[in-house]
């Protein structure tokens, strides 16, 4: 009850209140503590109780009914304080709907005043709009920038600690452009909803500029903030995608909020660059990396003020091919930095494209390369002249113009120069492309598409491109000679280019074996290593133009070499077949099935038209010769050899029935570009009778080679030998391609091909890892526990029973395959031999039960003292081929994770034994320690979130943290991995580890060999 002193005091206030109402637009209010009321000296458009006076009066339920549902708790906490004397002012912000609905901010503030006994019984106070009016967003109604600087600071210097998250939209410009600024404001509003509607109570949601917003996670630790960001992404994939950076705070020793946001937005930016819809913590590393980039950016805008200082043209030398003669060269950007020494391109060029300083650098390199050309031409009458256009320079009005001016300027042909654009920046604007090319090739300047077959769409280019000439990769030419794949598909890519009249230029290339197989391909250009590395004008010069010893030995040498091949096909009678494309039309016009295959990878070079109407197969490119044309073999009686006048060798060996035909078949041995080849005619045979029945005489054969394969047994001593020969015995009997015994690890849930017999040329199953993770091979197990021996006559009779199977028959090149089960000694299938694409086959499997049960002695023998699971761990691990895959400064793993144990093994490929310093034969086991063992400790907390959240998740998640090498001290790694698979009792996580050291290094190398423009 209020006395009447107290009484009294409060007339006096509402004197003053209505005296302040009248030179001020804001809400002067004062609260009576103990009524719980408040009296305002202006109305405020919304429902209240009489009083009688000029005062309005407003009870605690009629302001929560206009204030923002969300800050209600907010305001009462803030009340609250003050009305139990815990605060003796109140300043807090907050949100009240007005009569639309509208959201808007305003200010509390106020004073608490005591009465004649010290007590608390008023606040006098007001509510102003102006206090926020330049710290409110006004499109989403969310504080702003300014007003987010503030609340840091506040927070900070009270010793707060949270994490602040930047967000952007991800392509936010194209959405404007594509749907209207109406629709990008709506995406706008509707965010910033879902933003207010996901955080917590303590945090607020700021909008910045443009469509980027910030959340101040206040408390939040790493892992809080990594869900709040799930939880963004989850709710917001319908409307856009989000990436985000994220610091924490106080980070470090900064406590400077402006240079907290940039490290949040820096996070942002690195989001975005890595492929956007990601998070991205803060690293100092990479922060300063970006102001070592913005400080590269404005000296390289010094340099071009002072007529391009530091910048400058290298060249590298283009040959034609087979006659080596020098055609050309490349320019190649380069630039001396004062401070950060010789660049390379691949940091430097992406600065000067985003900053728009391409435009005049190429301007300059236009100028400078066909001033030099001019030149040169005086040395060689033809020389030309290459120079890269980026995509921001074609972007360029005056582009045509500026190729055109600096010719003319140099005196220089058009037909001398040659632009190269790079196919990785997508052309598909065809008609806007096309407008420029078709200029410069009426000043006969050429155009060219580099990297080519690196892009997208490649065919596509040739089809709507008008030009001249490509430039295949580096990646297409390495190793060519080891690769009948590559080579095959280099040789109809230059098939492809040369019917359409554009000339190929391969570049990379480094060593002479490469050289020699390119030149059977018969491109027009060579560029790479082999012939001279990107030099300066003068060096150049010294080198190409007027050679010096060394270069004129090499090109001696390579036309020596070149002139001894072709005098050898001569007299060998190989080069009509060898000729460039002409034998392909030739033999599409014969009735005859013709076909090439590789003797060594039994891969198809070529099938001629009859070939591919027979067997329905046009796409032949990497299919063996088995998957296409072997059926069922059977020799032919009589004399199998024919001596040619020439010297070589026809051998009629075998009918084979495919596709419903009897053909008769001949094989001619001969070399094919640099390889053993065999050139295979067939042709159908018409009601010719089949070879008579020889059930009996097999049963006997079969009856003499068991007796051969016990007595193995006998002379063998050594168990893996045994094994080997085995399995080799067991081949030959039934002339089969491969043979395989899988063993089972349940430890690590794998099946692994621990031994095999091979033919020449025919693929191992450890190529197809997948197919030995556990449930990839839980079906054939299934399979053989209702039938110890199994007989699949032909892959299509499992396609409609069992995809899973038929899959894996297609994936390892199998027609037929007989399988047996190898068992323990409680008769479970812990093991299995299979036996792929089998000449000499038999339904009762006699041989093979036989083998099988054979090996199960030699495996489980009664001698041997360790358990099961142990026997079939060591033979497994022992075996197991890490190599997983191989990519250069990457190792791959794949760790596996026992539930039932904890037990935790890496398998890891030969580069990821290499980067963990483990040995070559170590242990699964011994791998996952090497590894984990030597995580810098303060980031072991952070690996176990990491692995929980792919886990959990399933998702794919990257990670870095320093890792500590013997030699080189804490190294920066970066991880990627995902879950591939997950049963009862075992994890499978599969993932890349780089040391990003090492790739730092290797981009800072000058003169890479590689266009970068």
């Amino acid at each position: 009850m209020t006395n009447a002193n107290d009484r009294k005091q409060i007339q006096d206030y509402y004197k003053m209140l209505l005296f302040l109402n009248e030179s001020t637009s804001d809400f002067f209010f004062l609260w009576d503590i103990r009524e719980k009321k408040f009296h305002f000296a202006r109305e405020l458009n919304i429902a209240r109780e009489s009083t009688g006076d000029d005062v309005c009066t407003y009870t605690m339920d009629d302001l929560q009914a206009v204030a923002y549902p969300d800050d209600c708790k907010m305001i009462l906490r803030q009340l609250g304080n003050v009305a139990d004397g815990n605060e003796e002012t109140m300043d807090f912000d907050f949100r009240y709907l007005d009569s639309y609905g509208k959201k808007n901010w305003i200010n509390a503030r106020g004073k608490v005043l005591k009465n004649h006994k010290h007590q608390p019984f008023v606040v006098m106070g007001c509510l102003s709009r102006r206090v926020l009016a330049e710290k409110v967003d006004m499109l989403t109604g969310l504080l702003n920038y300014n007003k987010m600087l503030d609340n840091l600071n506040s927070k900070i210097a009270r010793g707060h600690r949270g994490h602040l998250i930047v967000l952007g939209i991800d392509g936010f410009r194209d959405v404007n452009q594509r749907m209207g600024r109406e629709y990008g404001n709506h995406v706008l509003i509707r965010s910033a909803e879902i933003l207010e509607g996901l955080k917590g109570e303590k945090n607020t949601v700021y909008r910045l500029d443009g469509d980027h917003f910030a959340v101040d996670l206040v408390g939040y630790n790493k892992k809080d903030a990594e869900d709040f960001y799930a939880l963004v992404k989850e709710k917001t994939a319908a409307l856009c995608s989000f990436s985000a950076g994220i610091v924490s705070y106080p980070f470090e020793k900064e406590k400077d909020v402006n240079i907290l946001i940039s490290y949040a937005e820096n996070a942002l930016g690195r989001a975005k660059e890595a492929g956007r819809n990601r998070m991205e913590y803060f690293s100092s590393e990479n922060y300063n990396k970006t102001l070592s980039r913005i400080e590269l950016q404005q000296e390289m805008k010094e340099s071009i003020r002072n007529n391009f200082e530091g910048f400058e043209l290298y060249y590298q030398p283009q040959v034609t091919s087979n006659e080596y003669k020098l055609h050309g060269a490349e320019a190649l950007l380069r630039y001396h930095s004062r401070k950060f020494g010789f660049m390379s391109p691949v940091v430097f060029i992406p600065i000067l494209e985003k900053s728009g300083m391409i435009v005049p650098v190429g301007k300059w390199v236009m100028q400078q390369a066909f001033a030099q050309c001019a030149r040169w031409r005086k040395l060689q009458e033809d020389f030309s002249i290459s120079i890269n256009a980026s995509y921001v320079q074609l972007r360029e009005a005056s582009i045509v113009n500026d190729v055109v001016e600096a010719a003319r300027e140099a005196g220089l042909p058009g037909r001398n120069i040659t632009v190269e654009v790079t196919e990785s920046m997508q052309l598909q604007d065809y008609n806007y492309f096309n407008n420029i090319f078709s200029n410069w090739r009426n000043k006969e300047i050429h155009v060219s598409i580099d990297d080519f077959g690196t892009g997208y769409s490649s065919l596509s280019y040739l089809k709507g491109l008008e030009v001249d000439e490509v430039k295949i990769d580096r990646c297409f030419i390495r190793q060519i000679q080891k690769s009948a794949y590559n080579y095959r598909l280099l040789s109809n890519m230059l098939e492809l280019t040369h019917s359409a009249r554009i000339r190929v230029c391969c570049e990379g290339v480094e060593d002479e074996e490469e050289l020699h197989c390119l030149d059977t391909l018969f491109p027009e250009l060579i560029q790479g290593f082999l012939f001279g590395r990107p030099m300066p004008a003068q060096e150049f010069e010294y080198t190409c133009l007027v050679p010096n010893d060394a270069y004129m030995q090499l090109i001696r040498r390579l036309t020596e070499y070149n002139e001894k091949e072709r005098l050898h096909k001569e007299c060998t009678g190989q080069t009509a077949i060898s000729e460039q494309f002409e034998y392909r039309k030739i033999l599409d016009q014969l009735e005859e099935i013709v076909y090439l295959v590789d003797t060594e990878s039994q891969e198809i070079y070529f099938m001629n038209s009859a070939a591919k109407k027979l067997t329905g197969v046009y796409n032949y490119f990497g299919s063996k010769y088995s998957q296409i044309f072997a059926g069922d073999v059977r020799e032919i009686s009589g004399n199998s050899m024919e001596k040619e006048e020439n010297g070589s060798y026809l051998t009629e060996k075998m009918l084979y029935e495919k596709y419903g035909r009897l053909l008769r078949v001949r094989e001619r041995a001969m070399t094919y570009n640099g390889r053993p080849a065999v050139m295979v005619v067939a042709w159908p045979v018409e009601g010719e009778s089949r070879q008579q029945d020889r059930r009996v005489r097999d049963e006997l054969y079969g009856l003499n080679q068991t007796l051969e394969l016990y007595e193995l047994a006998f002379r063998k001593k050594h168990q893996p030998e045994l094994i080997q020969e085995i399995l080799d015995f067991t081949g030959h009997y039934y002339q089969s391609s491969r043979v395989c015994l899988f063993l089972y690890d349940s430890r690590m849930d794998i099946w692994q091909d621990v031994y095999s017999y091979l033919e020449k040329g025919v693929m191992d199953k450890k190529r197809f890892l997948k197919l030995t993770a556990g449930d990839s091979m839980r079906p054939w197990a299934k399979l053989l526990e209702e039938k110890h021996a199994v007989f699949i006559r032909s892959a299509e009779e499992l396609k409609e029973k069992d995809q899973i199977l038929w899959n894996g028959f297609m994936l390892q090149d199998i027609y037929n395959c007989m399988l047996c089960s190898i068992c323990d000694q409680n008769h479970k299938v812990v093991g299995l031999v299979s036996v792929d694409n089998a000449d000499y086959c038999r339904d009762d499997l006699f041989l093979l039960k036989k083998a099988g049960r054979l090996l199960e002695n030699v495996l489980f023998c009664q001698n041997e003292k360790t358990d099961m699971t142990e026997r079939l761990h060591r033979y497994v691990e022992k075996t197991l081929d890490h190599n997983i895959l191989s990519a250069t400064l990457i190792g791959l793993w794949s760790i596996k994770i026992n539930k039932d144990s904890g037990q935790v093994v890496m398998l890891a490929d030969d580069n990821m034994h290499l980067l963990i310093e483990a040995d070559k034969d170590a242990s699964p086991a011994q791998c996952y320690r090497n590894w984990f063992e030597n995580i810098h400790p303060d980031y072991i907390h952070y690996i176990h979130n990491v692995m929980d959240t792919i886990i959990t998740t399933g998702q794919t998640v990257e990670a870095s943290y320093p890792w500590r090498h013997s030699e080189r001290g804490w190294v920066n790694v970066r991880c990627v991995g995902v879950k591939t698979s997950e049963t009862d009792r075992i994890i499978t996580i599969e993932g890349y580890h780089r040391l990003i050291d090492d790739l730092q290094q290797m981009k800072a190398v000058p003169d890479s060999g590689y266009t970068t423009q």
